[in-house]
């Protein structure tokens, strides 16, 4: 007597040559000893993975066997564990699993003794009215195999098993499996694929239809699924050859599934403007990723999945235009124009300008007004820019870190910034916002005066001068500078924006100041001061504000009196130069003092002006 629980594992891919299942019936009863199918490890724990697929096949199971229960779980006669189980008692038959691949292999066992037409016409009449097409029909010793590309039909023969009974008295025995054809690309395929082609390709007007190419007639004999990316790439390559003009291609209901290949049609296919990919396993719009460089003006996506995952028809259409940005023509429908710029790919931008200028006029005048109001700003004193500011200006700071900033580095915090920041995003109290406002020339001076004293690159300027009318200038800038009280003397960048309307006595006055202060980046701290300290001639960097601080009106004699004490202290000049320094700018004191650093700087000064 064999062990219990002996004999091996059924494996269809042998032992459905042996199969007999007669529907004549005796009254012998037989008993079997062999054991269900193998529990051993799950060996297709990976079955999900659609690669692995393409060359491991999944059983789905005849449908007519039974699982194997659990030990223990059956107690037979006589209270004996482990006992055979008896058949139909109650253990379910397997059910069919739909698989990632969109081909099944189907297997007769000894179906090499029936004609293949009359197999084809037993499975046709059960499953009616479903129909199939029975691809790469073939005997295998004494099965017969085909294939089906297509899960419904697949399942509809899966529940065939055993349910059809044949002339000899046989119950026809259908085991359905998970599994693609396996398929070698040589150079008689690829003949074969090309003279497929021929036919389907228009000439007149450059397109090329390869709707569900593996059922074409000339391709009976072989598995050419463009779903296999070897087998696509290799129809890319013969395109390349023979039409590398390709305007259209069709590639409708070819079960493709990942695109990551076809990212070679951008390069093999440059003129291809139109892609039909309809009725495909396409999940999600990411997957089109890999045609984003493709010029597409018309696509087609419908009867793919990645389509059923928008409830927004509209928010469907905006995500594929953001791949596609010349996309006209979306699923047969005509889109409506792209809100952009019409500008051909091959125009060429205009060259990079640190600076810009609305009116070439206004350049002296920027120039004269930065060079005045940044050698007072960075003086030791800036009471002086009392004179440069309207009585009723306006200023407001706001200050931020960059997104990538070391916050905990001392050098980088702006800590003397943040707290009187105005950023409006931050401060949403109506009165906070008030207070953080500072209106009147007293007001924005004092609080000038109250920020770290600096120095800045003044040829590291960016300046434009964007609106230059008799009445009104406004001038944007933006720089790096260095402050010189602050241990470490770290780098800020800045942004500035002033509003500078004619003074009533003379000349010109800011209105309104914004500023805006963050930490460098370390292409700013690189490149900051490397080009010198103070704008040259040929710099056309500040056109906007007409000597703001300068045309002073005629000066009493007390007005100068203490011009002449204040340039004295601030300078350290005696009496006699500070005198000559004033007359000869026309009693200027901003001017006075600017000429004074500029002249220092260049050690131009010498010792006795500063003998008392």
């Amino acid at each position: 007597m064999p062990k219990r629980g002996g004999g091996r594992p059924r494996n269809w891919d042998h032992d459905h040559f042996e199969h007999d299942d007669r529907t004549h019936s005796n009254n012998t009863r037989r008993v079997s000893f062999k054991t269900g199918p193998n529990k051993g490890k799950n060996k297709f724990r990976n079955w999900k993975d659609p690669k692995l697929l393409l060359d491991d096949d999944i059983d789905m199971g005849a449908s007519g066997q039974m699982q194997q229960p659990r030990k223990g779980t059956f107690r037979g006669r006589g209270g004996r564990l482990n006992s055979p189980v008896p058949r139909g008692h109650g253990i379910p038959r397997k059910k069919f699993i739909a698989g990632l691949l969109p081909w099944y292999q189907i297997i007769i066992p000894y179906g090499a003794k029936h004609e293949k037409d009359v197999i084809l016409k037993s499975l046709m009449s059960y499953i009616s009215p479903e129909v199939f097409i029975p691809h790469y029909y073939k005997i295998n010793g004494n099965a017969a195999m085909f294939y089906v590309d297509d899960v419904k039909i697949a399942e509809k023969l899966f529940e065939a098993d055993r349910k059809i009974v044949m002339s000899d008295g046989f119950r026809l025995v259908v085991i359905v499996r998970n599994s693609a054809p396996s398929v070698t690309v040589d150079a008689e395929m690829k003949e074969k694929m090309k003279q497929a082609m021929v036919k389907r390709y228009n000439a007149a007007t450059k397109a090329l239809d390869l709707t569900k190419f593996h059922t074409d007639p000339d391709l009976a004999d072989i598995f050419c699924a463009l779903f296999r990316p070897m087998i696509m790439l290799a129809v890319i390559d013969i395109i390349a050859d023979n039409i590398p003009d390709l305007e259209a291609l069709n590639l409708n209901d070819n079960k493709l599934h990942g695109m990551e290949h076809l990212k070679i049609l951008s390069t093999k296919l440059k003129n291809l403007k139109i892609l039909y990919l309809a009725d495909n396993r396409i999940p999600y719009v990411g997957s089109l990723d890999a045609l984003k460089s493709l010029p597409l003006v018309e696509l087609f996506l419908t009867g793919n999945p990645l389509v059923n995952k928008f409830n927004d028809h509209e928010i469907y259409v905006s995500d594929v235009r953001k791949k596609f940005p010349k996309l006209t023509r979306l699923d047969g429908v005509d889109l409506p124009p792209a809100i952009g710029f019409d500008v051909s790919e091959d125009v060429a931008l205009p060259s990079h300008q640190q600076s810009f200028l609305v009116d070439p006029a206004g350049q002296d005048l920027v120039r004269e007004f930065l060079t005045q109001f940044f050698a007072i700003y960075d003086s030791e004193s800036r009471q002086p820019l009392l004179e440069a500011y309207h009585e009723h200006a306006s200023m407001s700071m706001a200050a931020n870190y960059l997104s990538n900033d070391g916050r905990n580095s001392q050098s980088t915090r702006l800590n003397a910034y943040i707290s009187n920041s105005r950023n409006l995003i931050r401060i949403t109290e109506r009165e906070s916002r008030r207070r953080h406002l500072k209106t009147g020339r007293l007001q924005v001076v004092s609080f000038l005066s109250d920020l770290p004293k600096t120095k800045h690159d003044l040829m590291g300027f960016a300046v434009d001068l964007i609106v230059f009318t008799p009445t009104m200038i406004v001038l944007t800038m933006n720089g790096v500078y260095k402050e010189t009280n602050t241990t470490g003397n770290p780098t800020r960048s800045f942004h500035r924006t002033f509003v500078i309307v004619p003074n009533p006595t003379g000349g010109f006055c800011v209105v309104n100041d914004l500023l805006y202060v963050t930490n460098t980046t370390k292409e700013q701290e690189d490149k900051a001061f490397a080009t010198g300290e103070s704008l040259p001639a040929s710099v056309p960097t500040p056109a906007a504000a007409p000597a703001a601080v300068a045309a002073a009106p005629a000066a009493s004699d007390d007005t100068r009196k203490m011009m002449l004490n204040m340039l004295g202290q601030q300078t350290g000049m005696n009496e006699f130069w500070s005198m000559n320094c004033l007359q000869e700018t026309g009693w200027d004191f901003q001017r006075a003092l600017f000429i004074f650093n500029q002249l220092q700087t260049e050690g131009k000064i010498p010792p006795e002006a500063f003998v008392k």
